[in-house]
């Protein structure tokens, strides 16, 4: 159909039409979302997932990585595989409601409406306002019927874990052979062989390496690449274009009252005298002794910010005078909270109890509940009506772009059209991705033909358009061309086949009784200890699961490892010195809080034990191109 009407492109019938498409992008935009909106993404025992409950999640995601890690880019999408990991849990979820079902797992209304009526969040001086309520889903994209049926999902979902982890236990055996196992630390002696010291002498020549070329093709495929132009289009650079109008932002700021809305709240200095959980009671009161001498003294007038500095062991904020600053209901453990709320300004109180240990609290202002003004806000709303303004206007830009590169069958020329400079990038791939073109739009791109177009792609940032300059089809080079890099894999190749090699001579020497000692002295090698440690990362060595397991096996009767070891390229020979088992009496003094630990892990893995299997059984079907 494209290439009929760029044939035809100079006819008036055509042009009639392009007019009328590039009507239609500009205000309607490329694609139909509510067509998107009813796709099927996902089928999980006939059951659908669809794409726009993926969309919500994802977008939901995304928001909390960009708040909590302020170099969040689209890279990450990919390293940490979210959009796989989102439908992951989408799948996940309507298996479990599909259990909870059939088990008869139900929420009543008045379960659903305490848990709502009782959040903070939803609350005005204490009651529940519901027009705070619709305010804040609102923000949030919700209507109270979906989030009253996503909180109800929750609700049963959660019945349904508990019921099913309940089902874990800890014995004493169980929890004394678990403590054992990861507070136990053995100390080895090691000898190492690290292959880049067996490089001296390796000299291949021609003939080999072309037969090792030849042997190993496919390890210098030189993938596809391609070449592409393209025009981005930036919200930063079209908001210096838009400016809201002062009704616009009047009317932004009342829709949105409760944006702008402050709770109370309470401005506080404390003292920290931690209590372990663990702590005997002796301890307990021999802190709570040292803490009534501390609050003695503040309720006598000495500078609380001083008493802070001496005695607060909350290393955050000793420094400033136990200074937390100033924080609203819903932050704070109960009992501190409690307190701190219940103080007038200037007030101090008596000893407050949390799980952290013994506080003293003075608060040193009290900030009433308001909405801040107009005044105040307006900046804050300009910005954000301009960014809103820009992304709009960068979209019918971007629209207008792609409807006229259709047309022009050029990309060159419709930016040159509307004033857009346009770039290029060099050839690159698949793995090499271009820097300057965002990672998500991989997939779109590598689908693409040479000359065609992409429509516009939005990333963070703004607004892209692609076209494909050139392509080049992958090919196996030629020897000349990867003559050195050949010639490096060969070396380092037999260099770490000469280093296993020494390494297992080394090992059958020590199984024949002659010690590490004597040895190492006969070829010149280093006898290295990695200390004590407990299971987990080897000092000096690095991690392997599989040997972390196998050394903690040894015993000092059976010192030797009876195999050589291969860690982060490196080959090991590894013999236990000393083990350092758990003191009993150790075990009873944690015991309560180890076990407490262990029966949560033991709970987690169940409940994912039961999962899998619940998958296991399960008709899933993914339209895995939709996440593309």
């Amino acid at each position: 159909m494209l290439n009929f009407m760029r044939k035809h492109a100079q006819s008036w019938l055509i042009k009639v039409a392009f007019v009328v498409i590039i009507v239609v992008f500009v205000f309607w935009g490329v694609g139909s979302f509510r067509a998107r909106r009813a796709l099927v993404l996902a089928y999980v025992n006939g059951e659908p997932i669809y794409y726009h409950e993926f969309t919500t999640m994802f977008r939901q995601v995304i928001d909390s990585y960009r708040a909590r890690f302020k170099n969040f880019n689209e890279d990450w999408i990919k390293k940490l595989n979210l959009k796989q990991t989102v439908l992951e849990q989408l799948i996940e979820r309507k298996l479990l409601l599909q259990k909870a079902k059939k088990m008869g797992l139900t929420v009543s209304d008045t379960e659903l409406w305490q848990l709502i009526t009782q959040n903070p969040a939803f609350q005005k001086d204490g009651q529940f306002d519901p027009k705070r309520y619709e305010t804040i889903l609102a923000r949030y994209h919700y209507t109270p019927a979906q989030f009253e049926t996503s909180l109800k999902e929750d609700l049963i979902l959660s019945k349904l874990r508990q019921i099913v982890q309940n089902l874990a236990h800890v014995s004493e055996a169980e929890a004394y052979e678990a403590y054992r196992w990861s507070h136990q630390k053995i100390n080895l002696q090691f000898l190492s062989f690290n292959p880049e010291d067996f490089t001296k002498g390796l000299h291949p020549k021609e003939d080999i390496l072309k037969q090792y070329f030849t042997e190993h093709k496919g390890d210098y495929l030189i993938p596809r690449q391609l070449k592409l132009v393209y025009v981005k289009i930036s919200f930063a650079e079209l908001m210096d274009e838009v400016e809201p109008s002062q009704a616009e932002i009047e009317q932004f700021y009342k829709n949105n009252l409760e944006m702008f809305h402050e709770p109370q709240k309470v401005c506080v200095r404390h003292i920290l005298f931690r209590v372990p959980a663990n702590a005997s009671k002796e301890k307990k009161e021999k802190m709570r002794k040292r803490a009534e001498m501390v609050l003695k003294q503040a309720k006598q007038g000495k500078d609380f910010a001083k008493l802070a500095q001496k005695y607060s062991e909350d290393k955050a904020t000793a420094s400033k005078g136990g200074d937390l600053g100033c924080f609203p209901k819903g932050l704070m453990v109960k009992p501190f909270e409690k307190a701190a709320f219940s103080l007038p300004k200037g007030g101090i109180s008596d000893l407050v109890t949390t799980r952290f240990g013994f506080h003293i609290l003075k608060v040193y202002d009290i900030k009433k509940e308001r909405t801040k003004s107009l005044a105040e806000v307006k900046e804050k709303i300009t910005q954000r009506l301009k960014r809103e303004k820009a992304k709009e206007k960068a979209l019918e830009l971007a629209n207008r772009i792609y409807a006229q590169a259709i047309l022009e069958n050029s990309l060159h020329k419709a930016a040159s059209k509307y004033n857009r400079s346009i770039q290029e990038t060099s050839y690159f791939s698949e793995k090499e991705w271009a820097v300057e073109i965002p990672v998500q739009l991989k997939q779109q791109i590598l689908s693409l033909k040479k000359g065609e177009i992409t429509a516009p792609l939005e990333w963070h940032q703004g607004y892209i358009l692609v076209q494909v300059e050139d392509k080049k089809p992958e090919r196996i080079p030629t020897f000349e061309e990867v003559k050195e890099t050949v010639k490096a894999d060969w070396i380092a190749i037999e260099a770490k086949n000469k280093a296993r090699e020494k390494a297992e001579n080394v090992l059958a020497l020590l199984k024949k009784g002659q010690s590490m000692q004597e040895i190492a002295s006969r070829y010149k090698l280093k006898i290295d200890e990695t200390g004590l440690f407990p299971p987990g990362i080897i000092p000096k060595i690095g991690f392997a699961l599989d040997v972390v397991k196998s050394v903690f096996s040894l015993s000092l009767n059976q010192p030797l490892l009876d195999k050589v070891v291969e860690i982060n390229g490196k080959f090991y020979i590894l013999k236990l010195k000393e083990r350092r088992d758990v003191d009993k009496a150790e075990y009873e003094r944690n015991k309560k809080n180890f076990k407490k630990d262990l029966l949560i892990q033991r709970r987690a893995a169940l409940f994912q034990t039961w999962i899998n299997e619940i998958r296991k059984q399960a008709k899933i079907k993914v339209k895995q191109e939709m996440l593309q």
